[in-house]
C-alpha cells in the first residue's frame, strides 16, 4: 500500500499559529498554564489543508498523558471552505479563530455547525463524520485535583486506502455510510499501523531514534545486563558504537567508558602495580597499603559522590560494575567525600575543591574585603585545559591515575 499522508502536532511551532487561553506550549508539547487560577484551558488549531474537495477525513491518534475520564477532550470541525460569513462579511477561518475581541463562548457559536466529532480522552479515533477539504481541532484540558493533563503529540491521516476496493464491484458501489465501509475501516486501521511500524523497522535499530521498549531489548541483546539500572538518556549513549565497545570488553578501558557514562565523570583506577612501584620507599609502601585493597586480583575504583549523589545510584553503580568486571577480578569502589578528612582518601583538585570567597562581616558594621570569584571544578579545568591546547594546535597529555598521600 502506498505511504498516507498525514499532519503531525509535535514541536512548538505546530501550535503557535493557533489560538491559546490558559495554555502554555511546552518542549514536550501542549498543558494547562499552571499560574493561572482556572482549572480549564483551551486550544484551537490552524486549517489542516487536504487540497481535496469534500475529502473524507480518516483517522486520529493522540498520545496524551491524563487522569480522568473528563481530563481531555476534543472537537473536530471541518469545511469546505477556508472562510466563514460573519457580520455579513467572509471571514478567514483562521483570523476568527486567533481573533481575541471574541470570546471563546462566541466562537463556539461560530463554529458549532461545522462540528463533526466529539471525543473524551480519545488515543485513536476513526473520524467517520469529518468531510470536507479544511479541519482543524479544539482542544480542552481540564486540572484534577493537582495534576496537570498533557498533550504530547497528535497524528491526523488526510485520507484512507479504503479495503473496499478490493472487493468485487457490487461491494463498492454504496452509499458513503455503509456498515460495511465502517467495519473494515477497523481492520484497516490496524494493517496501516503495522505497516507503518515495518516500514520504520529500521529506526528501532539506531539507539537515538528507537522507541524505549525496544531500546531494553536490543540493550539485552548485546549483552548489557540490568538493563533497568539505566536511564533512558545514558543508555542511548552506551548502546552508540556498542558493537566496537564489545569488542574489548573486561577491560580497564571499557570499564572506564561505562562507568563514565553512568556518571557523567571519568573514574579514577589504582591497581597493583602502580602501589608495588612503591615499595622501595616503605614509608609511602605502607600508607597506600593502609588506604587501597591491595592485591593482583583487586582493583581500586574512586568516583566522586557528586556523581553518584543518591543511594539508589550508589548500588546501580555497585551492580553494573560486578556485572562487567572479569569474572577472576575483585572491585574495590571507594566514593569520595566533598569534605578534607585528615588521614584520609583526599586528592588535590579532586574532593579538595575550595567554594566562593565571600565578605566577612564583623558585628553587622565593619567589613573585611575579599575577592569574590567562584573556583572551577576540576573537571572544567580539565576540559578547559585541554581545549586550550587544541585551539593552539597542541596536544594534551593523559589523564594520570597515579595518587600520592
Amino acid at each position: 500500500m502506498e505511504p498516507l499522508k498525514y499532519f503531525v502536532f509535535n514541536k512548538k511551532r505546530d501550535y503557535m499559529h493557533g489560538y491559546l487561553e490558559n495554555m502554555q506550549i511546552t518542549e514536550q508539547g501542549l498543558e494547562l498554564y499552571t499560574r493561572e487560577s482556572r482549572h480549564y484551558g483551551t486550544f484551537i488549531s490552524q486549517l489542516l489543508d487536504s487540497g481535496i474537495e469534500g475529502n473524507t477525513w480518516h483517522r486520529a491518534m493522540i498520545q496524551s498523558v491524563n487522569y480522568g475520564d473528563d481530563s481531555i477532550r476534543f472537537f473536530f470541525y471541518c469545511s469546505d471552505s477556508a472562510q466563514v460569513l460573519y457580520q455579513e462579511q467572509l471571514v478567514d477561518w483562521e483570523v476568527l479563530i486567533c481573533k481575541k475581541e471574541l470570546t471563546i463562548a462566541e466562537k463556539h457559536e461560530i463554529m458549532q455547525p461545522y462540528l463533526v466529532h466529539q471525543i473524551l480522552n480519545p488515543q485513536d479515533i476513526l473520524l467517520y463524520h469529518a468531510k470536507g477539504r479544511f479541519l482543524w481541532l479544539e482542544i480542552q484540558l481540564f486540572r484534577q485535583a493537582e495534576v496537570i493533563p498533557k498533550i504530547l503529540n497528535i497524528k491526523i491521516y488526510v485520507q484512507n486506502q479504503s479495503f473496499l476496493k478490493y472487493l468485487p464491484e457490487i461491494y463498492q458501489n454504496i452509499s458513503e455510510n455503509d456498515f460495511l465501509k465502517r467495519y473494515l475501516s477497523l481492520f484497516e486501521a490496524v494493517y496501516q499501523e503495522l505497516d507503518t511500524k515495518i516500514q520504520a523497522s529500521a529506526r528501532q535499530l539506531n539507539p537515538r531514534t528507537a522507541e524505549t521498549e525496544f531500546l531494553y531489548w536490543m540493550a539485552e541483546w548485546v549483552g548489557i545486563s540490568n538493563v533497568h539500572l539505566w536511564p533512558e538518556k545514558k543508555l542511548r549513549i552506551l548502546l552508540k558504537g556498542i558493537v566496537k565497545k564489545n569488542l574489548i570488553r573486561g577491560t580497564k578501558a571499557y570499564m572506564k567508558n561505562i562507568i563514565e557514562i553512568f556518571t557523567g565523570e571519568p573514574p579514577f583506577f589504582v591497581e597493583y602495580g602502580e602501589i608495588e612501584q612503591y615499595k622501595g620507599n616503605p614509608a609511602v609502601y605502607q600508607r597506600l597499603i593502609q588506604h587501597y585493597a591491595h592485591n593482583p586480583y583487586i582493583v581500586n575504583i574512586l568516583i566522586r559522590e557528586q556523581a553518584v549523589p543518591t543511594r539508589q545510584e550508589k548500588k546501580a553503580l555497585k551492580k553494573i560494575i560486578e556485572d562487567m568486571k572479569p569474572a577472576h577480578m575483585e572491585i574495590h569502589l571507594i566514593i569520595l567525600k566533598p569534605y578534607i578528612y585528615l588521614n584520609k582518601n583526599v586528592y588535590i583538585g579532586v574532593n579538595s575543591v575550595l567554594g566562593t570567597y565571600q565578605v566577612a562581616n564583623l558585628d553587622g558594621i565593619a567589613a573585611i574585603p575579599s575577592v569574590v570569584g567562584m573556583t572551577r571544578l576540576p573537571f572544567q579545568q580539565e576540559n578547559h585545559s585541554k581545549q586550550s591546547e587544541k585551539e593552539k594546535g597542541g596536544k594534551t597529555h593523559e589523564e594520570s591515575e597515579k595518587f600520592s598521600i
